[in-house]
């Protein structure tokens, strides 16, 4: 096999772990040859749903999305669930708890993308489910499922927040935000440390006014969630994007319904989306929302846009995302056994989640 540096090498695995890996030839006969690359599970931090469902759609939406998503090369990932009402987003993030634990499942932990967002930067978010962090929380943010959350930090209460969920162990991620640089720089002292889908709902970065994105392509601290769609943002600006943040950019999905699905209408919290023959997400106004990309497209995409090597794209799409939610990283002894064997164009061919072959 060939790992993700460029080099040949082995992997050998153990019941659900990575037992141990190394250059060369292997120490004996493997069980399984790959002429292409082998690499960690690809993880993503914002699904909102995959073959034509939602991720709050119960346990058999779950199920299609699980296997959609395991077909692509994804062991792990984020149900996203966006502003909506609170009963809704409690079951959710119920049903995703109960996958947590469940080898077969790549559910990892839950994203919740709202409700607290800049109503000006809403995006596809409806407007009537936003609100501002300063009173009671919605009780899904309550559970120990929750393990990345997306905020606009400008809101009252929300640095107040930022800090409240860093001390449980919940990363916080900026975004549907119309900010100024001070404030996301203070929301990064408070500790939120990713920027969700730069440049989608948030305020521009002019030259005089940086704001979010300007704090996100020049601070450190800051990984940057990016949308490699071709649509979301234009190939030109992810080469910049590049070429700014590097080894901090992480590449995500933002799937609806639509992903792994066909060209028509889908339902998204309560809302119609569209989805033409280019694969572009829309609702019936025009606004984008969400993609119909799954991570493995994205990867290539970048590559495309970028120039970026494959390697240095699966690492955009495994790696960077797993350390940013705390999850197992690296492809190492003691990892879980969570790997994709690509061919040498990004292709899936096979997976594996903890040792066992799911494709």
């Amino acid at each position: 096999m060939t790992l993700i540096a460029g080099r040949s090498g082995w992997v050998e695995v153990r019941g659900e772990l990575v037992a141990n890996l190394g250059p060369g030839a292997p120490p004996r006969t493997p069980d399984e040859r790959h002429d292409g690359l082998i690499a960690p599970g690809l993880v993503d931090l914002q699904v909102n749903g995959g073959a034509g469902v939602e991720v709050t759609g119960g346990p058999q939406a779950l199920d299609a999305i699980d296997d959609l998503l395991m077909e692509h090369g994804v062991t792990s990932y984020l149900p996203t669930i966006v502003s909506g009402d609170d009963q809704t987003a409690a079951r959710a993030v119920a049903d995703a708890a109960e996958r947590i634990a469940d080898p077969r499942s790549p559910v990892e932990g839950v994203h919740l993308e709202g409700p607290f967002l800049d109503p000006a930067h809403r995006g596809a978010h409806r407007l009537d489910q936003l609100r501002s962090p300063g009173g009671a929380l919605p009780p899904a943010y309550e559970s120990t499922a929750v393990r990345l959350v997306t905020l606009a930090p400008e809101l009252p209460g929300a640095i107040e927040l930022i800090e409240a969920l860093r001390a449980r162990g919940v990363a916080v991620s900026l975004g549907h935000s119309g900010c100024d640089a001070a404030t996301a720089l203070r929301a990064i002292a408070a500790g939120a440390r990713l920027v969700t889908h730069l440049f989608n709902a948030m305020a521009p970065l002019l030259h005089r006014a940086p704001a979010l994105p300007g704090v996100a392509l020049a601070d450190p601290r800051a990984r940057i969630g990016v949308i490699a769609d071709g649509f979301h943002v234009d190939p030109l600006v992810l080469r910049i994007v590049r070429r700014a943040a590097g080894e901090r950019v992480i590449l995500v999905s933002d799937a609806t319904p639509a992903a792994g699905a066909p060209p028509g209408e889908y339902t998204q919290a309560g809302l119609r989306v569209r989805v033409d023959a280019e694969h572009r997400v829309t609702t019936p106004d025009g606004v984008l929302a969400g993609s119909a990309l799954t991570l493995d497209e994205a990867v290539r995409r970048w590559c495309a846009a970028t120039g970026a090597s494959l390697a240095d794209a699966l690492a955009a799409a495994s790696q960077r995302p797993a350390h940013a939610v705390g999850l197992p990283a690296a492809l190492a002894p003691g990892a879980p056994a969570d790997l994709v064997l690509l061919d040498r164009d990004g292709g899936v061919h096979r997976v594996m989640r903890r040792g066992r072959w799911m494709r």
